[in-house]
């Protein structure tokens, strides 16, 4: 419930401004209906208006009214107490918190097997942790936000929104242009068949880090100067640098929504140049037909999630009819939700060397519990049949064992340096 607010004007009680997840409700005075133009969202006439009452005592009542507002969807009630929400929208909602849930728990996963291993620790893999932390960072603060923004914009605490706002904008840069990365790393060694040793480290993590740091530091000084020489009266969406819909949009926005589309193009180049060249490379194998195009359409597959290429076959929906709008909606929201899933799936999970390198330490595992439960074995029957001699020979179970002191005489080498010598060829094999 909003506090109290006492217009010094006319001494009358206001309800204070808010919002709800789909529309920001002006101060209203006590006793009145707040009335505002349906949101401009899918299913809905933004012709109409919404209400929401405003008790005398300067509270609001717990529930907006959008049932005027529905044209093609039916309204629904969550645990939040809010009504009106489309029940596209409702499951939209749910397939973003699970797609974003289980990409981050694989991409967390991904990022400790390529950080772990010594013998993955190399450029490719290098980029695809940049690239895997960029997820795990706009998903966490997509879930911050979630569960921050609405208490921090009700209690008018701009300048908190506004860092949510700015960090999440951040985030979401940082991962595009790190597809970028993706896709200029495999155009310069496919296309321009250039060794990865001549490939200099910085130059990604500049172009990754450094040039949306430098957009968003530009977007977000505009953005300041703007609000303070604004002469009308801003709602508090807009104050949060936060456009709800097509109607409260910035041209300001363009500062980073212009960059981002632009990866996007040079990205769906970079595709057609590397899948151009993986053909013109099959067709001078003695392969079978089928079998080449199977491998270019694999790894068209496999590259259309790693580009981002599923944001421009998805940007805008074919028609205007309600299904289709709808069915766009949901195959954009799935693919963006489990964008990083799919990544970690491609690249880390389903990887050959990735695979081998986690069968062999799996393998070693199991090794090594067998050889402790054999040498517990042996420490029973010694216990049970022991006869220690000064020289330090002892018989188990009848018989002789020269390994007091971790020597074989038949090999005539210590059993500590074989073993080390066995780990110096595994640390070899590894880096």
């Amino acid at each position: 419930m909003a506090k109290d607010l006492l217009n010094a004007e006319d001494g009358k009680v206001y309800c204070n401004a808010t919002f709800d997840p789909f529309s920001c409700w002006p101060a209203t005075p006590g006793g009145q209906f707040a009335v505002i133009s349906c949101p401009e969202v899918p299913g809905v006439d933004a012709t109409k208006n919404a209400t929401k009452f405003c008790f005398p005592n300067g509270t609001w009542m717990e529930k907006a009214n959008y049932n005027a507002c529905l044209s093609h969807g039916i309204p629904v009630e969550n645990n939040n107490g809010f009504q009106g929400e489309l029940a596209t929208d409702y499951v939209s909602r749910i397939i973003y918190n699970l797609g974003f849930s289980i990409s981050t728990v694989a991409l967390a996963i991904a990022l400790f097997i390529f950080t772990y291993f010594r013998s993955l620790r190399c450029l490719r893999n290098a980029i695809h942790c940049h690239l895997i932390v960029t997820f795990i960072l706009r998903n966490i603060v997509w879930f911050i936000m979630q569960h921050t923004l609405v208490p921090i914009v009700a209690s008018q605490e701009t300048w908190g929104c506004k860092l949510q706002v700015a960090i999440f904008n951040y985030a979401q840069m940082t991962n595009f242009f790190w597809m970028l990365v993706e896709g200029l790393y495999l155009h310069v060694i496919i296309v321009w068949t250039y060794s990865a040793d001549k490939i200099r480290r910085w130059f990604f993590v500049v172009l990754g880090w450094g040039i949306p740091l430098i957009i968003i530091a530009v977007w977000v000084a505009l953005r300041i100067y703007s609000t303070s020489v604004q002469q009308t009266k801003s709602s508090v969406l807009q104050d949060c640098w936060l456009p709800y819909n097509s109607s409260q949009s910035d041209t300001l926005d363009y500062i980073y929504i212009g960059p981002t589309l632009l990866v996007l193009a040079i990205n769906m180049l970079f595709l057609a140049t590397i899948i151009w060249v993986l053909v013109t490379k099959l067709r001078a194998s003695n392969s079978l037909e089928t079998k080449q195009l199977r491998k270019a359409v694999k790894a068209t597959l496999l590259l259309l999630p790693l580009l981002g290429i599923t944001y421009l076959l998805f940007i805008w929906p074919p028609t205007d009819h309600q299904a289709v709008v709808e069915a766009h909606k949901f195959i954009n929201t799935f693919l963006q939700s489990f964008q990083g899933f799919f990544v970690a799936l491609f690249y880390c999970f389903l990887n050959g060397e990735v695979k081998s390198v986690l069968k062999k330490k799996f393998n070693t595992l199991r090794e090594n519990r067998t050889l402790a439960t054999r040498c517990t074995k042996t420490s029973i029957g010694w216990a049970n049949d022991i006869t220690i001699h000064k020289d330090h020979v002892a018989l188990t179970n009848g018989n002789r064992n020269d390994t007091a002191n971790g020597f074989d005489e038949r090999q005539g080498i210590r059993i500590s340096d074989h073993y080390s010598r066995e780990d110096g060829l595994e640390s070899e094999k590894m880096l």
